[in-house]
């Protein structure tokens, strides 16, 4: 059995984690905690406004409806869980960090599911926002984000560019859904050169172990936009990569690009990094 946790914050359901959650307990019972945060991390309000930002508050927090909001979701945290038969947990961090709460809790999970349209929208619509940068950046676990429109993918794309971060993130997928691994899958060489990929042999024979079906590609890019072209063409996968180390992948993930993926393509991504 795995621990995975979901972000819920204010009055916003992640119904497409959610559903993720619901199809992995199917293969292998799952604990699934829900950490409920508040609708604002005030800490951030503060930082960014100061005193005279309490005009900038939307009616609902001025009126102290937090609880009602964050206890409205619990019920229906609690109803989906009893009716799909998942074992659960309620983690209510409803304190005035809540981006720190969240990644607090990152440290005892085996990973974090998020909403890739819906966390903290009602501060920015944006994604990825800022909230979801910071828990992107500081998570101790690994991320997956899910967009809301999700339906299980038939192939994984792992993507690797020769860096430590790639590896691991593939390393950790495969340890924490070892029973998605069956499924079709692409190691996908990302290389904006023509020479070979360091260590490519070592990191077949790795992969081969724990991806059964299992394809070889290289993509040789030109630019970020390479990327997402050939992407809108796999929009039925889980696309797996690793965030934030000096690579050539983590240099195409930048506000852009995350963007590009998050917001048009709406493919699940798990994230992981060192």
């Amino acid at each position: 059995m795995k621990k995975l946790i979901i972000a819920l914050d204010g009055q916003h359901f992640p119904q497409g984690a959610f559903e993720f959650a619901k199809n992995i307990n199917l293969s292998s019972k799952v604990l699934l905690a829900g950490v409920f945060l508040s609708p604002v991390d005030y800490s951030k309000v503060m930082a960014f406004t100061g005193m005279e930002g309490v005009a900038l508050m939307p009616e609902w927090l001025m009126r102290n409806e937090d609880d009602v909001l964050v206890n409205k979701n619990i019920n229906t945290f609690k109803e989906y869980c009893i009716n799909e038969g998942i074992e659960y947990r309620i983690h209510k961090d409803t304190d005035l960090m809540a981006i720190s709460s969240l990644i607090e809790e990152t440290r005892f999970a085996d990973a974090l599911l998020i909403s890739s349209d819906l966390f903290y929208v009602n501060v920015s619509k944006d994604q990825p926002n800022f909230y979801l940068e910071e828990v992107l950046k500081k998570s101790e676990c690994p991320v997956m984000l899910v967009p809301e429109n999700y339906k299980e993918p038939e192939q994984i794309i792992l993507t690797y560019d020769g860096s430590e971060s790639s590896v691991f993130a593939i390393k950790q997928f495969a340890y924490v859904y070892p029973e998605l691994t069956k499924k079709e899958t692409v190691l996908l060489s990302i290389m904006n050169h023509e020479d070979e990929l360091p260590e490519y042999s070592l990191i077949s024979e790795l992969v081969s172990r724990h991806f059964p079906n299992l394809k070889l590609q290289t993509l040789h890019l030109k630019n970020k936009k390479d990327f997402t072209d050939w992407l809108m063409n796999k929009q039925n996968s889980f696309i797996v990569m690793g965030a934030f180390s000096r690579s050539v992948f983590s240099q195409l993930f930048k506000r852009s690009f995350a963007s590009d993926v998050i917001n048009e393509i709406k493919m699940p991504i798990f994230i992981s990094h060192t």
